[in-house]
């Protein structure tokens, strides 16, 4: 299962509406997208009242499963994140 480039900058749009300041892609989709049964994504900078509506548009959108890791709720995870994902938004 490998997104669509077009889809995957629709759903950075998406999460940059919600206020991401910050959006990385990781987990198995990075390292064998044909065998990938999700997409993880990681964001900065999206309100945590707002995480879960993020997490709901992002999956409506690509139509497959999504994990939404957010700094703000797990920030040493994210900061593990930062070292092996694949920007794909940050400010400035």
């Amino acid at each position: 299962m490998k997104p669509a480039e077009e889809q995957l900058e629709a759903a950075v749009g998406v999460l940059r509406r919600m206020g991401a300041r910050k959006i990385l892609l990781f987990g198995s989709i990075l390292e064998s997208p044909e065998t990938a049964r999700d997409i993880d994504l990681a964001v900065e900078g999206i309100p945590l009242h707002r995480l879960l509506d993020a997490d709901v548009a992002v999956h409506e959108l690509l139509q497959t499963p999504t994990d939404l890791v957010s700094r703000e709720e797990n920030p040493e995870f994210f900061d593990l994140i930062v070292d092996y994902g694949k920007v794909l938004y940050a400010e400035g």
